[in-house]
C-alpha cells in the first residue's frame, strides 16, 4: 500500500522528528564524542612539558575558518531560495561546492606550513595532534562534499515534480536537503570550536 504525502507528514508530526534528522544527530552526537576524546588527549598531553613544542597555528587555519562561515551561508541561502522555488538555489549549492574545496585547500595548506616551521607529521607529537584533528574533520568535510555533490546534481537533473506522487518525491528532497544543511552546519561549527580551541593550546 502506497504512502500518501499526509500519511507521511502525520508519521513525521508524531514522533517529532523525521527519522533521517534523528539519524543524522545520532551521528553528529557520535562525531562530538571523538573529537571531545581527540582534544582531552590533547589537553593531558600538552602536560607532559618534556616533549611539548609551542608553535604559531598557520594562517592558512584562520583563513579557512571565514571559508567555512562563508560555505554554510551560502548552503543556507541556497535552501531559503530553494523554498521559494527560485532556481538560483541550484547555483548557490555549486558555489557552497566550491567553498568546501577551498577549505580543504586551505587545510592542506596549513599543513604545509606546519612541515616548514618545523612541525611534520612524524615529527613532535604537538604537531602530530594538529594534523590528526583537523584531518579526521577534513575527512568528515569530504564525506559532506560528496553527499553535497550528490544532492545538487540530483536536483540540477531532475526537475521538481508536481503531481501527487511528486509531491511526495518533494516533500523527500526537501526532507534530504535539510539534513545535509544540518550535517554542513554542525561541520562548520566543529570546525570553529576546533581552531580556537587549537588556538588556546598552541599560544
Amino acid at each position: 500500500m502506497a504512502v500518501t504525502l499526509e500519511q507521511r507528514q502525520q508519521t513525521t508530526d508524531t514522533i517529532g522528528m523525521h527519522p533521517k534528522k534523528f539519524m543524522m544527530l545520532l551521528g553528529m552526537v557520535s562525531m562530538c564524542m571523538l573529537f571531545a576524546a581527540l582534544t582531552s588527549a590533547l589537553i593531558v598531553k600538552k602536560a607532559d612539558t618534556t616533549s611539548w613544542k609551542n608553535f604559531v597555528l598557520p594562517s592558512s587555519f584562520l583563513y579557512s575558518t571565514a571559508v567555512v562561515v562563508l560555505s554554510s551561508i551560502f548552503l543556507q541561502i541556497s535552501y531559503v531560495l530553494y523554498k521559494k522555488n527560485n532556481k538560483s538555489y541550484k547555483l548557490m549549492m555549486l558555489v557552497t561546492l566550491l567553498t568546501a574545496a577551498v577549505f580543504c585547500f586551505l587545510q592542506y595548506s596549513g599543513w604545509m606550513q606546519l612541515t616548514k616551521i618545523g612541525a611534520p607529521l612524524s615529527g613532535n607529537v604537538s604537531g602530530s595532534f594538529v594534523y590528526l584533528v583537523t584531518g579526521f574533520h577534513v575527512a568528515h568535510l569530504l564525506g559532506g562534499m560528496v553527499v553535497l555533490l550528490i544532492t545538487t546534481l540530483v536536483h540540477i537533473l531532475r526537475p521538481k515534480p508536481i503531481n501527487k506522487k511528486g509531491e511526495l518525491l518533494a516533500l523527500e528532497s526537501k526532507i534530504n536537503f535539510e539534513v545535509l544543511l544540518i550535517f554542513w552546519h554542525f561541520l562548520g561549527a566543529l570546525w570553529i570550536y576546533l581552531y580556537v580551541f587549537l588556538f588556546i593550546i598552541y599560544n
